[in-house]
């Protein structure tokens, strides 16, 4: 989990390490918090904190009420695991550095001065979109839960820049001609500041513009009466020249004549997807589930596929997401997520990426993780958009990723199931059937090679267990030894797959997901996915591992459905295991290599005294 801090003063003032929200606290603890973050970096003593959290009527204890609050604001802003400190003392006095963490004012007025640049630049409509997406950043009151004098100062000083931004907003909105589209937000805002003289200008504006002239003219009675009641003065300038230019029907309010959309590099919606693997074949049933998972009915699906490497999850997500690519009409996006590497991707760089994918310039981008999140769902709203997560490592990695908006979807796969991303379609996937095994084998061999030796083909994949990634690298020896039978080809991979370590790159390739797998697993795990598979027969129980183990029953067993859920087992019928025979040959390698042969040796043994005692105290026939 990350530590990147994050502090927010547009709302409820709150705080977060990575995911974990922090306790702030008191309301005056959380004043003073909030007090340190809006001086920027000046150094504010003690006394001074004392007057904004009381003024004139500070207790006699105010000076240590303060200091234990810096105390333990530190404590938990601070913990030992993370190596700055947050807030300082410096010169007698305290300070948070100005750019520690990210704080959502500070975002807020550096995207206000991005989008007046861009206003002056002639970029109307950008500048609106990004004003638009700015003032999202607001969660209510803000500085809430916060008191104090100089809090209630503050406020009312955020609230002014927040007003202006909407000002500035409906102002470049009425001149792109959207006065019908803001006619309600205009409303919203006149009720929340009914004598804002620049709201009413604009609303008066938009009601003209309607067609709305009466309610235009009503709408200057009413602030006139309003001003004069309340404050005992006329309307401004700006709003009586508005009134006037109504009442002549100046051509000057009149709509600007329709723009057209500027060209943009994103027009054509993203369709990152890669290719479908060649030689696709079957998953029929598993298709159709994820196909119905992902018809649009009012919310937001989302489908995992998990099973062993290699089994084909990436190429059934890429089938499934070309399929449906008609129901995603405003594109789909792809990211690898790299649990197969020994660096996963960051979902923050991942967010990154889909965004400049619908066209959000780099210059626009929030740098935490949660702005970025919060930005990618405003992308998201009103469109329908399938984004495809593949090699997922766990639930943190995806969850930042996922789409609010309904219509939209997301496909995941992973190699595990992952039990705290609620909400989710799972569609586990094993080997494949025979005879699709053995038609994914015609496709990449060529149907004459194949069906020549349709019996040597058969055994072929059944060495292979079916695994898709194993059929391609035979497929693959087979057209690189053109001179060999199927035959031929099938004892050598034999061979190679039963020595202690393969020397074949075939060989390798179809081990790599069995190794990655085998070191995700704990001790214990590991030790009894490699013993467990020394006995010759087909099936265990967990009586007979408990024997070969050493441990109880209930131990056994607990390891045996570890290994299922981590797909090296596979669940019988009667309370059995079984392993896939490419698994089972791989463990058995492993045993003698890991554990060496006097543990095995050992294992074995007590396996041979379970069973023999079995034989000793079964009953005995009846005579007949």
């Amino acid at each position: 989990m990350g530590t990147e801090l994050r502090v927010s003063l547009l709302g409820p003032v709150r705080a977060w390490r990575g995911d974990a929200e922090l306790d702030l606290g008191s309301p005056q603890q959380r004043a003073v918090l909030a007090f340190l973050l809006l001086r920027e970096g000046d150094v504010a003593s003690a006394e001074e904190i004392v007057d904004a959290l009381w003024e004139e009527r500070a207790p006699g204890s105010a000076l240590s009420v303060v200091r234990t609050y810096i105390c333990r604001l530190r404590r938990v802003m601070s913990p030992a695991e993370v190596d700055d400190q947050v807030i300082r003392s410096l010169g007698g006095g305290y300070a948070i550095a100005a750019g520690t963490g990210s704080v959502d004012w500070d975002a807020f007025r550096r995207q206000v001065r991005e989008a007046q640049a861009m206003r002056g630049q002639g970029n109307s409509a950008e500048a609106a979109d990004l004003l638009r997406d700015t003032l999202r950043l607001w969660q209510g009151t803000p500085l809430g839960g916060a008191h104090g004098y100089y809090i209630e100062q503050e406020r009312a000083r955020l609230i002014k820049h927040r007003v202006a931004a909407q000002e500035e907003k409906l102002a470049l909105d009425l001149d792109l001609g959207l006065h019908a589209e803001v006619s309600e937000e205009l409303a919203a805002a006149v009720a929340a500041a009914p004598m804002h003289e620049r709201l009413r200008e604009l609303q008066m504006i938009a009601l003209y513009r309607s067609g709305r002239q009466a309610e235009a003219l009503s709408a200057f009675d009413e602030v006139r009466q309003l001003l004069a009641t309340e404050l005992g003065i006329d309307p401004g300038a700006g709003l009586r020249d508005v009134y006037v230019r109504i009442l002549r029907a100046d051509p000057g309010l009149a709509a600007p004549a329709p723009q057209p959309a500027p060209a943009r590099a994103t027009e054509r919606p993203p369709a990152q997807v890669p290719a479908l693997p060649p030689g696709f074949v079957g998953r029929d049933a598993e298709l159709a589930d994820i196909q119905d998972a992902l018809s649009p009915a009012g919310w937001t699906p989302v489908v995992a596929i998990t099973g062993l490497g290699g089994v084909g999850k990436t190429a059934l997500a890429i089938k499934a997401a070309h399929t449906t690519r008609d129901r995603f009409p405003d594109g789909q996006v792809y990211a690898d997520l790299g649990a197969s590497s020994d660096r996963p991707v960051a979902p923050a760089a991942v967010l990154g990426s889909f965004l400049r994918s619908f066209g959000v310039p780099e210059s626009r981008l929030p740098d935490g993780l949660e702005e970025r999140a919060a930005l990618w769902r405003t992308v998201l709203a009103d469109r329908r958009v399938l984004i495809l997560l593949d090699d997922a490592s766990d639930a943190d990695q995806v969850r930042h990723l996922l789409p609010a908006a309904p219509g939209c979807a997301a496909i995941v796969t992973t190699w595990r199931h992952l039990i705290d991303l609620s909400g989710v379609r799972w569609v586990r996937l094993d080997a494949l059937p025979s005879t699709d095994a053995l038609g994914m084998l015609i496709q990449l061999a060529g149907h004459r090679r194949v069906l020549e030796e349709q019996q040597a083909a058969v055994e072929l994949v059944d060495l292979c267990s079916h695994q898709p990634l194993a059929v391609r690298v035979a497929a693959d020896l087979l057209q690189a030894r053109p001179h060999q039978t199927v035959r031929q080809v099938r004892l050598q991979l034999e061979d190679d797959l039963n020595r202690p370590a393969g020397t074949d790159d075939g060989c390798a390739l179809i081990e790599a997901p069995l190794l990655l797998a085998q070191s995700r697993l704990g001790a214990q795990q590991a030790t009894t996915f490699r013993l467990a598979a020394l006995p010759d027969y087909g099936e265990l129980t967990p009586e007979s591992v408990a024997a070969l183990l050493d441990v109880p029953r209930l131990q056994a067993l607990r390891l045996l459905e570890s290994l299922v859920d981590a797909h090296l087992l596979l669940a019988g019928p009667r309370g059995t295991y079984q392993y896939h025979r490419l698994v089972k040959a791989f463990a058995r390698r492993q045993a003698w290599a890991h554990e060496g042969v006097e543990p095995c040796d050992a294992a074995l043994s007590r396996l041979l005294r379970f069973y023999s005692e079995r034989l000793t105290t079964a009953p005995a026939l009846p005579m007949v």
